[in-house]
């Protein structure tokens, strides 16, 4: 079983990849709030990963499983803004996958809860960073 160390880095690994294979530029920082820096035409954009393993809430039964992502930053519960980064990288350690949300959709949570269901979707990574980009440059 990992710890959330090991789960943490092993999430890093996973999102940059998935980006390497999606056709990003892309570099590991860990720099403050920011863990990986995304070069997309020449705008550089501040990723920060959050890796979650499958977990039971009120007992082990499938209805109640889903991943817990803590959405803060600095140790005190802050909720993470778009002064720390622009895109949080939801990762699903055991599937792999990637759900990148824009940092405004935290709406100030400092946890989120994701269905296991939402990381089987087809096309997850693409679409998903798809969404974060369209708004991120039409807010502009």
């Amino acid at each position: 079983m990992l710890n959330s160390f090991e789960a943490g880095k092993l999430g890093e690994h996973i999102c940059m990849v998935r980006l390497m294979k999606l056709g990003y530029s892309c570099q590991i920082v860990n720099l403050d709030t920011v863990d990986i820096i995304i070069n997309w035409q020449d705008v550089f954009l501040r990723v920060q990963v959050k890796s979650s393993i499958l977990k039971g809430r009120g007992g082990a039964q499938a209805s109640h499983m889903g991943y817990q992502f803590a959405t803060s930053h600095s140790g005190k519960k802050k909720p993470l803004t778009k002064q720390q980064c622009d895109i949080i990288a939801f990762v699903a350690v055991e599937p792999e996958r990637v759900l990148f949300k824009p940092v405004e959709c935290l709406k100030g949570q400092v946890t989120k809860r994701i269905s296991p269901a939402k990381f089987i979707k087809d096309d997850l990574e693409q679409r998903s960073l798809q969404y974060c980009l369209d708004r991120i440059f039409l807010s502009n």
